[in-house]
């Protein structure tokens, strides 16, 4: 977060751009850094989407394979399949956060999904997420998650709980969020240890006065594999550790009780 509140952002450019992006009823944002050889299965799980307005906005940070060029094609060749397609790319590398605030700063749509560059949507993720956050008093919705590849298994699967959440993440990234709220709580921001931008957005999200909607069906895939963040830097023990503390510098009430209400 800027001192100004709002999400920060970084040098950026337009690479391509076709359509009315900003006409979408919702936005996938996907942010893409040395994925190349997976991240078009991710641009098909989009392109099947049940929900037909719907944008996408993909922000590449400075990979260093050709997965920016495979996306351009791509689109170009999907565009029409689309209310609006973006591309952009940073000037220079800038990490997890900063890439989720430039994609979903793409978007223009009340609505936005995240979706990394190695995980996939089942075809009636958004649409089902849209339905059940629509005309609720709920920030964001979230579905059970499919691992796949090296592990399979569920994640997600318990309903919005502020005790639980105090005591660990359980809520990945593959949500839909009211663009407005991203907003509000100011983005993502930049930690000590990678993958844990999730959690603390959460949190954010929390002491702006939202809260999560448990949708309870397996809707999107997270691809377990040796370089996934999850198994690189969030499970590992002494970052784990490291984690909590930054968290509680953060937000104390994760050790305290938790914020009464809309701030």
């Amino acid at each position: 977060m800027s001192a100004s509140g709002e999400p920060v952002l970084a040098d950026r450019a337009l690479i391509f751009e076709a359509g009315r992006p900003a006409d979408a009823r919702a936005t996938v944002c996907i942010t893409l850094h040395d994925y190349g050889s997976v991240v078009v299965d991710a641009l098909e799980s989009v392109f099947e989407q049940t929900e037909r307005s719907l944008g996408v906005a993909v922000l590449d940070d400075c990979s260093n394979d050709d997965g920016a060029d495979r996306v351009e094609r791509w689109l170009r060749a999907n565009a029409g399949r689309f209310v609006g397609v973006q591309l952009a790319q940073h000037r220079r590398n800038q990490g997890l956060a900063a890439a989720r605030n430039g994609a979903i700063a793409l978007a223009g749509s009340e609505y936005v999904m995240v979706l990394d560059a190695d995980n996939q949507l089942y075809p009636r993720c958004v649409e089902r997420l849209l339905q059940s956050l629509d005309g609720s008093g709920f920030g964001f919705a979230y579905p059970i998650i499919e691992q796949f590849e090296e592990r399979v298994g569920l994640m997600g699967c318990a309903s919005w709980s502020l005790e639980l959440l105090k005591r660990d993440n359980y809520v990945d990234a593959m949500a839909l969020i009211r663009r407005s709220l991203w907003q509000r709580a100011g983005g993502y921001s930049k930690m000590k240890v990678g993958g844990w931008e999730d959690y603390d957005f959460w949190c954010k999200c929390v002491e702006a006065g939202a809260e999560g909607l448990f949708v309870p069906e397996i809707l999107a895939r997270y691809r377990m594999h040796a370089r996934s963040m999850l198994r690189t830097e969030t499970d590992v023990e002494a970052n784990r550790r490291r984690v909590r503390r930054e968290m509680l510098d953060r937000h104390p009430w994760l050790d305290e009780a938790p914020p009464a209400g809309p701030v």
